[in-house]
């Protein structure tokens, strides 16, 4: 029963990833016109909207927008594309929007009647299933027509979804893994706070000090660091320290896992050694906390890793909380970001040219951006990052600070293959099954290799 409870728990924190830390409310789906006025004080901050893209095509036009998220994000969706109409007046824009659950449930049933939406926002994990399918409209014609502007994006996002020398998506928005620390129990333990020169080896030391028993009764309540694969989840923490290693994820071809290798193990037995040594929380104090809630909120670790979003949720906490860029890998610093959601253009679009140009206006438009702020992500777009800084808590802006330094960095992020999201379920149940001590680390390499070659090879067929 708890170990059903961690999974439950470990998905849920992945998709508060793909959903940025609590726009998954599942309200019930609608289908409507933006509504008639904006939202005051949402208007440009020069007092006139920015003129965006020109180069898009005229004629009247009529583009079905879908997406997932709460009602804070729908709401500043809808209120970006009022303006949006002042910009293409012959494009009338109908929104679709849903929460998280059966969404993409309800996306393959439209794409496979031929009835799915023009843009639609999509998981940073999944793209490469439906290009499979044949569902997806490659970007680069309208980005070399000048339609669609990258320049302000991350090349190691972008890349993530270029197959067979095709863009497939746009990220909607950017998130990192960052170290999330509690001042309270570094003062407590006379431990300096984390600095952004800090080793994985220096973030273990802290970790050996900080697990205390701070009410004396003999027993550790406090443990110095959480588990090191989840909340965060495989796709963020498994593989950034495989890259830190100089190991790779998968084949070239993204048929095959490429993880069971000599840095794959060493990256496993990475993850083990906290609860090994007992500077993590025993795994059945975890489970007892409530749905949702991770080792951190509840006060039973003096660090995390974790995604970027969180910084919100743990603000809400009141916890005394700080924030640096994850420690330097054995071999080199695998800083780097990964999309928070992705834009894309399906296969049933009409006018893929005006679809090219919404999302350019998502993407590029800073009166957009002064609405959406941080509703799907970190923009991915720099200059925009930079625009809504001044907009920002202390606390996000370090967090945007972090981010800043992961994109800066020359970093390599490998596509995720057809099935991954799959894979990834089966990933924290498998690395559940290690901790509970069914596996060895090896042993564990070797299952999930096989069920994870097993899942790619119906993407090849």
């Amino acid at each position: 029963m708890r170990r059903a409870k961690l999974f439950s728990c470990s998905l849920a924190a992945f998709a508060m990833v793909l959903s940025l830390a609590g726009c998954m409310q599942n309200n019930g789906a609608k289908t409507e016109k933006p509504a008639e006025a904006v939202r005051a004080g949402d208007a440009s901050k020069s007092g006139e909207t920015d003129k965006g893209n020109t180069a898009r095509k005229e004629g009247n036009t009529s583009l079905r927008f879908m997406w997932w998220g709460g009602e804070t994000r729908h709401k500043a969706t809808v209120d970006a594309l009022e303006l949006y109409k002042k910009i293409a007046p012959d494009v009338e824009v109908k929104t679709e929007y849903s929460g998280w659950d059966g969404y993409f449930d309800k996306l393959t049933t439209q794409l496979a009647a031929n009835t799915g939406p023009d843009v639609v926002q999509m998981s940073y994990t999944n793209v490469a299933e439906y290009v499979a399918r044949n569902q997806l409209v490659p970007l680069d014609e309208y980005i070399d027509k000048g339609i669609l502007d990258v320049s302000n994006l991350s090349e190691s996002t972008l890349d993530m979804y270029r197959m067979d020398g095709k863009l497939y998506a746009v990220p909607a928005g950017v998130s990192t893994s960052l170290l999330f620390y509690n001042k309270d129990y570094f003062d407590k333990a006379g431990v300096p706070y984390p600095t952004e020169d800090w080793t994985w080896d220096d973030y273990m030391d802290a970790a050996r000090k900080l697990t205390m028993d701070t009410d004396g009764d003999g027993k550790t309540d406090v443990w110095g660091t959480a588990n090191m694969v989840n909340p965060a989840g495989p796709d963020i923490t498994f593989k950034k320290y495989i890259y830190e290693r100089g190991g790779r994820m998968w084949s070239n071809d993204l048929k095959s896992v490429a993880f069971n290798s000599a840095e794959g193990l060493a990256v496993v037995e990475f993850i083990k050694k906290p609860l090994d040594e007992g500077i993590m929380p025993p795994l059945e104090i975890t489970a007892s906390n409530p749905q949702n809630v991770d080792d951190f909120q509840t006060g039973k670790t003096a660090m995390i890793i974790n995604v970027s979003p969180m910084t919100q949720t743990y603000m809400g906490m009141g916890i005394n909380f700080g924030i640096e860029c994850t420690p330097k890998g054995v071999e080199k610093a695998a800083l780097w970001v990964n999309p928070s959601m992705v834009y894309c253009i399906t296969k049933d679009c009409k006018s893929p040219e005006n679809a090219a140009g919404l999302i350019d206006f998502m993407v590029n438009s800073e009166d957009a951006g002064d609405i959406l702020l941080l509703e799907r992500g970190v923009p991915g777009n720099s200059a925009i990052r930079s625009r809504i800084s001044g907009s920002l808590s202390e606390m996000e802006k370090r967090m945007l600070e972090c981010i800043e330094k992961s994109t800066s960095t020359d970093i390599e992020n490998e596509p995720f293959p057809s099935g991954y999201m799959e894979i990834h379920s089966m990933l924290v149940r498998e690395f559940e099954n290690m901790m509970f001590g069914k596996y060895t680390p090896q042993e564990f390499l070797d299952v999930v290799e096989k069920e994870s070659n097993k899942i790619l090879e119906k993407f090849s067929e």
